[in-house]
């Protein structure tokens, strides 16, 4: 199952679902995952041409953004059983964002579920631009138009996930967790920030707590939660200092050895509040894929995960893959 992936939000402690059961004591569990996302997206005023991008006049007080460009992550989770009662958690993110080359394969995948393409025949293929405009003060506060080359660690995570409840078939339980080392991505590549000073980003200066539900069915299982992120340093001036996340998913045993994984993840825009631009409105990604059991402590996992909502804050789509190792 995964986060949430506009990657804006990968500045402060995503919500990461998870299933409410908890490892057993001494048990350990290694996830290994390798993903990309495509992403185009524009606010009405932003426009490009032979000379680049250029940010027109706006009614909106708050910002205006232009995203091209692919972003590749790979990370690692450990989960280790503390407990029948406590589960230890942690998590290793690496990233690195490039022009990339699925931009023909998006546009022909939309054409093909006749869903639009947003402009995209507007722009050229494989580029990396990425604006956020302060319309007020007018000028670019995030700017990122050359690739990162090697992958570079996004963030590093501890948790704590707790048993509330748990029978045969159902548990809840609770997580807290905390991102450090995880200034990369706003002022280690931010062309237009990177003299700026590190001290928003001290070490755990924000958290996420997760309340979470599993039922067990003969067939298939159900997975939900609620989750907030309080971030105590804002991503831009006036943005929230909350972002909630509703996440429902669903794992379908089709046979003995594959599984077919469905989930409904929504979560709020880290952008700001702007009653004339679409950037503060919630975002909705839909995810699928398959999960292939080899022997019993051994699986892999494939699938993609596109956005259903639509908006400059919306990634296009995410291919992952997962090797899953359980001890």
């Amino acid at each position: 199952m995964y986060g949430p992936q506009y990657p804006l939000i990968f500045m402060s402690t995503a919500f990461e679902p998870d299933t409410a059961f908890l490892l057993p004591e001494a048990e350990l569990f290694v996830q290994l995952s390798y993903s990309v996302t495509n992403t185009w997206g524009y606010s009405a005023n932003a426009s490009r041409d032979e000379n680049g991008v250029h940010f027109g006049p706006t009614d909106s007080d708050g910002y205006s953004l232009y995203f091209d460009g692919e972003l590749e992550r790979r990370f690692i989770k450990i989960h280790y059983g503390f407990s029948d009662a406590i589960e230890f958690q942690y998590a290793y993110r690496e990233i690195r964002l490039t022009p990339g080359g699925l931009d023909t394969a998006v546009d022909n995948f939309h054409d093909l579920i006749n869903i639009g393409n947003a402009g995209r025949d507007r722009t050229q293929r494989d580029l990396l631009e990425i604006y956020i405009y302060d319309n007020q003060n007018k000028r670019i506060v995030t700017k990122l138009t050359k690739s990162t080359g090697d992958f570079h660690q996004e963030s590093m995570q501890l948790g704590l996930k707790f048993l509330i409840r748990k029978t045969a078939n159902e548990a809840i339980s609770f997580s807290l967790a905390s991102n450090f080392a995880d200034y990369y991505i706003e002022r280690g590549i931010n062309e237009a920030t990177s003299d700026a000073p590190l001290e928003k980003h001290r070490e755990f200066n924000d958290y996420n707590a997760t309340l979470r539900y599993t039922s067990i069915f003969p067939l298939w299982t159900l997975h939900g939660a609620f989750s907030i992120a309080f971030v105590k340093s804002t991503l831009l001036e006036n943005s929230p200092e909350e972002i909630y996340y509703f996440f429902i998913g669903s794992t379908w045993h089709l046979s003995e050895n594959i599984d077919f994984l469905a989930q409904i993840l929504e979560y709020s825009s880290p952008f700001p509040k702007d009653s004339t631009s679409s950037l503060n409105e919630d975002v909705r990604e839909i995810s699928m894929g398959l999960r292939w059991f080899l022997g019993k402590q051994f699986a892999l996992e494939a699938g993609f995960i596109e956005n259903q909502s639509q908006g400059p804050q919306n990634i296009d789509i995410m291919f992952f893959l997962n090797s899953i190792f359980n001890f």
